[in-house]
Order: C-alpha cells, then structure tokens, then sequence
C-alpha cells in the first residue's frame, strides 16, 4: 500500500472519529476500570444512572465519588444506589469507587485511586470509620475536599475536621428494639427463662456499641434471660448460619437473636431451618430478603437503619460543604423496628432501587446475589 493510500485511510478515520465526537451520544451508563496491582484487587468507578433529565446544581461541583469494599454485598448495593439517586436529585455529577473485595487493604488502594483523580469534589468514605482513613481524610482536606460518612459514628476530633458523619444513634434504637422484642417473647411465654443470642458481622464502632447497648436494653426488659456474650457471624452467609447454628446447639435454651449487622436475617433463618428451632430474631436493614423473610414470619423484625437517607444525604452534605455551607459534625436519623405490619414503605424503596443493582463479581467462596425481579 503507497504512502499516500495510507495517509488518506488515517484522514478518514480521523474525520469519522471527530464526528462521532461532535455527534449526540445515546444515553447510557460507562462503566470505567482501573486495575491496581499491589493489593490484586479492580477498582470499578460506575457513572451515575440517570433516568431523565435533571438540572445541574449550581456552584462549585466537580465529582463526588462514594467509596466502597464487600461491593457485591446486596446491603452495600442498596447504599450505593441510595447515593446515586441523592445525587440525582441534586443535579450531583457522582460516581460510585468500589472493590468486591473484604480487605482493608483493597479498601485503601480503592479510596487512593479516587484520591488521585483530578475531577474529584469530595468523598463518601464508607470505612466503618476505621483508623486506617486518617491519612486519607487528611489528603483529601489538603486537597481542598470534603469528606462525609454515613452509617458510622466516632467522636469528633477522631479525623481531620473536612470530614463529618450521618448515620442513626446506635446506642439509642436498641432500646426500643429490646423492648419490642421482650413484649413478644412475653406474649410467646418465653420471657421467664433462656438465654439470647447477640452476632456481629465484625468489630467497629457501630456494631460494637449497638451489642452493648442491645445487651444492657435487654437487661432492663427482660431481666430474667441471660444475655451471651457476642459471637461474630461475619459476612459469607454459609459461615454465619453456622455460627448461629453453633449457638443454637450450645445453648438449647435460648429463645431469642439479635444480629447487628445486614445479613442477620438470613443468618438466624438459616439457622432456625438447620435446627428446627424457633427463635424471636431481629437482624439490620431492609433488603429484598430481610423483608420477605420478616413478612413470611421466619424472623419477627429487621431494624430499619436509614440506608437511603444516610446515603442521600451524604451527597446533600457533600454538595453543601464544597460550596462552604457550615454543617453539624453528626447528623442523626431515626431507625424503627419493622415487624410484618410495616413493611410496605420499605418495598417501595426496593422496587425502587433494586433494578439498578449490577451483577455481582464475586470473590472466591461469596455467592452471586441477583436483584429482584
């Protein structure tokens, strides 16, 4: 092929490629992929979905980028799209960093490589308010960038002051909980004798302080149950099942289980069906599965943490506190008991929701979770 064959096939294209530049693109969600060697783990940065047209907040802007490991968790799926559509609803340019990986570690190099973009705004750190953050909330004040993270609680002074929090009072929704829980264990004729359980997906600050606040409630309503000490369930639901199983058949009599964490729902109804037996069980959030399985009866409730508002109101905040609006270090938000008579609000979020869910990459050992039809 002559020189000059070869210059006019690369003009070509060249104008093709400028006139699809210039052309209206068709709405659709990108999908961006940064592979981060050290730590073997993808990092995945998903463009907001947006299902019709919506103004462009005003002020400065830029990307406010929600950071998240266990992204394949049905719980996590639900607060990133949660953050999505607050976002939405603020005319925000967000997009989600995630990694499907467990580890602190992928965790870290995920919340690095949003760091390290030059479009970002600020950032929803879900961390679990964990102290490796500390130098990363740092960077990002140095960076001129806010930080918000929901669902979690520490003192503040703990991070730098760019950083600010939203979430529920842990220690204070126990005590309804407990006392929900005892009026039917004494309705049941169970409120005399027997011990109850208390799992926890890991240690961190909320669940640890919600178990001990739960224990303490629960000593107040039902004095006359012993309260065991508290045994992590962890998050592949095959282990926490049997952990709960190993509960259930070292302490035959317990007549109750609290989970503190999304999958004890499933945990305690799993480990009902292996045992055959019966147990007031209340676990966090209101997934596809925790309500069904509180509708059908097989647990008696799910605490209703305030996924959605926590989440879209981190982007409210975010919006805010880029644009110099002074906002309380922690804003607090109500989490009810749901029981079988109040699940109809929570289905609505879902139905909602679920649709925009992606398909799991799990890792080795973790089930693929499928939205709800």
């Amino acid at each position: 092929m002559s020189r000059k064959v070869l210059l006019q096939i690369v003009g070509a294209i060249s104008l093709l490629a400028l006139l699809a530049a210039c052309a209206t693109p068709t709405p659709q969600v990108i999908v961006q992929t940064q592979i981060v060697p050290q730590v073997e783990t993808q990092v995945v940065v998903q463009t907001q979905i947006v299902n019709a047209a919506v103004p462009t907040a005003t002020g400065k802007n830029g990307v406010f980028y929600g950071i998240w490991n266990t992204a394949w968790h049905p719980v996590h799926q639900l607060m990133q799209q949660s953050f999505l559509d607050g976002c939405r609803k603020e005319g925000l340019r967000c997009q989600l960093a995630t990694t499907d990986e467990q580890t602190a570690e992928a965790w870290v190099a995920t919340a690095k490589a949003a760091l390290a973009r030059s479009d970002a705004g600020g950032f929803l750190m879900y961390s679990g308010a964990n102290p490796i953050i500390k130098p990363l909330v740092q960077q990002a004040k140095d960076q001129g960038q806010p930080v918000v993270e929901p669902h979690f609680h520490v003192p503040e002074g703990t991070f730098a002051d760019n950083y600010v929090e939203i979430s529920e009072d842990v220690a204070a929704i126990t005590d309804p909980v407990a006392q929900g829980m005892c009026a039917e264990l004494k309705k049941e004729g169970k409120d005399q004798a027997g011990s109850v359980a208390i799992t926890e997906n890991n240690h961190n600050p909320t669940e640890d302080t919600m178990a001990a606040a739960f224990k303490a409630a629960m000593n107040k309503y039902c004095p006359n149950l012993k309260v065991l000490d508290v045994v992590m369930e962890g998050a592949e639901p095959t282990a926490a099942i049997a952990a709960a199983v190993g509960i259930i058949q070292a302490n035959p009599d317990i007549v109750a289980g609290f989970s503190t964490t999304g999958g004890g729902p499933t945990t305690w109804a799993g480990a009902q069906d292996q045992t055959g037996k019966k147990v007031v069980a209340v676990g966090m959030d209101y997934t596809q599965v925790n309500l069904d399985l509180v509708k059908s009866g097989k647990v008696f409730g799910i605490v209703a943490q305030p996924i959605y508002d926590e989440m879209s109101g981190a982007a409210d905040l975010l919006y805010k506190m880029a644009n110099g609006t002074k906002v309380p270090y922690w804003t607090v938000l109500p989490a009810p008991l749901v029981t079988a008579a109040d699940v109809g609000p929570y289905y609505d979020i879902l139905n909602k929701l679920s649709p925009l869910f992606r398909a799991s990459i799990s890792p080795v050992g973790i089930p693929t979770f499928t939205p709800a039809p």
